[in-house]
């Protein structure tokens, strides 16, 4: 009987969240039906094969992604080779953005895919994915707050246009605080609260039997995890590191950008365009039901180049809009193969050792 009340809470976050995703999908073609699609299909066309170059970037940025975790696994005692994490970063990064919610996914999928791969103990994978989140955060909170502080001028005039006020600074500003506090909370809340073995513990109490038993089996992996966490999080030297390459992450984020905006023929600098992209990827960020922002973002980005006074933004930023889609879909798909691949590997494995020990 106690149950029924949790399935029920558990169904209704469900259908609010697919209600959500719906409403972005809406809000997606909404904003591209009060722009000129016609026009900027028209000069999707007229870029060529050469706008095959905004398939660059993505890679480039997974491949310093893939390099920061590497770094912290490192940390740990153990040599991954970068290959399999790449493959596992391009499967889980498919997920985030075809799914609602599909961070939470893509996070419960990384550990199992890299110990499948690599042979590294689920735990440790586990820490070194959230040492990673937590400094994700931090360097996103120094991109945005670097971005903004360069392309200031430019952002508090689009703001102005868009608004009449400073209010798109004003959430850029707070925006960057509160991934600051946001990354401290993670840090503080997994290195220090050991969160692994207070859920095994809530877990294990419940009253199913069978739970109990897998719980108190698997005890020391949710310990050692705590400790591998809190390990991580004494490292500077690592932290440094990764801090580096995730840096190094965000800037090709929105070089990408100014990649696809200068094919269209915007005439807009590198600075100005990191400055609102910096401020979309907040709203990016907070919109965690929105698989990629779809959108909210890409409203956004409508809405942001006519702001910065884009020449024929009417027919750019659909664009530019159809252009991020499309590189993303064609992403996602790799991506899928690549957990495709890993599940066939592992029952290929399987078969093999079957067949040696029958011999």
């Amino acid at each position: 009987m106690r149950l029924r009340p949790i399935f029920r809470s558990l169904r209704i976050v469900k259908y609010l969240r697919w209600t959500a995703f719906a409403l972005c999908i809406g809000l997606f073609v909404w904003g591209l039906a009060h722009t000129d699609v016609r026009a900027g299909v028209a000069r999707m066309i007229a870029i060529g094969p050469i706008v095959l170059v905004v398939l660059a970037p993505f890679p480039i940025a997974l491949a310093l992604d893939t390099a920061a975790w590497r770094v912290l696994m490192g940390s740990l005692g153990h040599r991954v080779p970068w290959l399999p994490l790449y493959k596992v970063r391009l499967g889980t990064e498919a997920v985030n953005n075809s799914t609602p919610g599909g961070m939470v996914w893509g996070e419960a999928l990384a550990p199992v895919l890299v110990a499948r791969r690599t042979g590294v103990p689920v735990s440790d994978v586990i820490a070194a994915s959230m040492a990673k989140r937590w400094i994700v955060v931090r360097m996103h909170a120094t991109y945005v707050a670097l971005a903004a502080a360069l392309g200031y001028p430019a952002l508090s005039r689009a703001s102005r246009a868009l608004v009449g006020g400073d209010a798109m600074v004003v959430v850029v500003v707070v925006g960057a605080f509160g991934l600051v506090l946001l990354a401290m909370g993670i840090e503080a809340l997994t290195a220090r609260g050991h969160v692994a073995g207070r859920v095994s513990g809530f877990i294990g109490r419940r009253r199913f039997r069978g739970v109990q038993k897998w719980i108190e089996g698997r005890r020391h992996h949710f310990t050692h995890a705590d400790e591998q966490i809190a390990k991580l999080s004494r490292d500077d030297r690592s932290a440094r590191k990764a801090s580096a390459w995730l840096f190094g992450m965000w800037v090709v984020e929105g070089i990408e950008t100014f990649l696809i905006l200068h094919l269209l023929g915007a005439d807009i600098g590198l600075v100005e365009v990191m400055s609102f992209d910096a401020a979309l990827s907040v709203v990016r960020s907070a919109a965690v039901f929105a698989p990629a922002g779809i959108g909210i973002q890409d409203v956004g980005y409508l809405a942001v180049l006519e702001a910065y006074g884009v020449p024929a933004a009417s027919g750019i930023a659909p664009a530019f809009v159809l252009i991020k889609r499309l590189k993303e879909a064609v992403f996602v798909a790799i991506g899928f193969v690549m957990i495709a691949r890993t599940s066939a590997n592992r029952r290929f494995q399987r078969v093999a050792q079957s067949v040696s020990a029958g011999t």
